[in-house]
């Protein structure tokens, strides 16, 4: 079973892209608390798809709380003739903590199609061919 549940505040506001398809998708970063480490966090990669990632990317920003759930995905891939690996959290749905209301917002994608995405915005190179995509 490969599931992810986290809570943590974003460390820098959301990338909000399209794919060569037109279908949306973030990048954010989490900053999750250790349980027994006072002051010491670990600083998570996440990605949304579809509705989720147009959510994210309209109403999140730098420090906001929020909850994830997801699947954890390991990427391998080489720059420079150095191999890599990374790893990204797939979103599947994901709450907003820090409410005016006071209540927490649920959102679930209706799709999660991860199809025909490039992603220019890290070192790591995003193939452009749909079968070739690592998500």
């Amino acid at each position: 079973m490969n599931l992810i549940v986290l809570t943590g505040r974003l460390t820098r506001d959301p990338e909000l892209k399209y794919g060569q398809s037109g279908k949306a998708y973030s990048r954010f970063s989490l900053a999750v608390d250790r349980p027994f480490a006072k002051g010491e966090a670990d600083f998570i990669n996440c990605v949304a798809f579809g509705k989720t990632a147009e959510l994210v990317g309209e109403y999140l920003r730098k420090g906001k709380k929020i909850g994830v759930h997801g699947t954890l995905q390991m990427n391998r891939y080489e720059v420079n003739g150095e191999k890599r690996t990374s790893y990204d959290v797939i979103v599947n749905s994901l709450e907003f903590l820090d409410s005016k209301g006071g209540s927490s917002d649920n959102v679930s994608p209706q799709e999660s199609s991860h199809e025909g995405f490039t992603d220019n915005s890290t070192d790591m190179p995003v193939p452009e061919k749909d079968d070739e995509f690592p998500f």
